[in-house]
């Protein structure tokens, strides 16, 4: 039987492209795509892939908050994280998050197979081009020692422009829990106002320019 697959990336061309890839692939089958990773969240929750693969940049939801809602809610299968960040920081950030296998966009398919298989049989595995990333001092972000899964989620939104009552609306919660998590976001990482809480956003990865 096929392993079945979910692939999660708000680029629909991107999406397509590893569908035609998987799809030469005898023994891997996709059951489902989603835009964004809260889309993808769900949808993975809903068909249980033995592998999904999530981009790491994602509007509302990115691939390491998507990975660390799957693993709380239960999710066993495997993650593999597509990503066009090497840095180590980000790495260990999408390790701690229950990532099984990280992967650099820029290379061959050849890397997303290998990952796939990996990340099936629930092992750690890189892009060789990633100089091993958990090797030394393992010390997370400041972003995830510091801020709650909530902030988080709502760090990114603020970082990709979206008004307090926008983020409400899609978080189901009110305004002012918006302007409470965001006061207590400077407070904790020592800013004070929005734009230097974007630019650690993108710092640690959580949002792109």
């Amino acid at each position: 039987m096929p392993l079945k697959l979910v692939i999660v990336d708000d680029h629909k061309i991107i999406r397509d492209g590893l569908r035609v890839l998987i799809q030469r692939e005898s023994d891997l089958e996709v059951v489902g795509e989603a835009a964004d990773g809260r889309a993808g969240v769900a949808e993975t929750l809903r068909l249980r892939p033995g592998v999904v693969l999530l981009d790491m940049a994602m509007p509302e939801l990115n691939g390491i908050e998507a990975a660390r809602q799957l693993r709380a809610k239960g999710f066993a299968g495997g993650i593999v994280m597509l990503s066009m960040h090497s840095e180590r920081r980000t790495v260990i950030q999408a390790r701690t998050a229950g990532v099984d296998a990280y992967v650099l966009k820029e290379y061959a398919f050849e890397q997303v197979r290998a990952a796939i298989d990996a990340a099936a049989r629930r092992e750690t595995w890189f892009s060789p081009q990633l100089s091993d990333p958990l090797s030394g001092d393992e010390e997370l972000p400041s972003i995830d020692r510091l801020l709650t899964p909530r902030e988080r989620e709502v760090l990114q939104m603020l970082a990709e422009g979206r008004g307090a009552k926008e983020i409400a609306f899609r978080l189901g919660i009110s305004p002012r829990t918006v302007e409470v998590h965001r006061a207590n976001m400077m407070g904790k990482l020592k800013v004070d106002n929005v734009v230097d809480l974007t630019r650690i956003a993108v710092r640690e990865g959580l949002a792109t320019l």
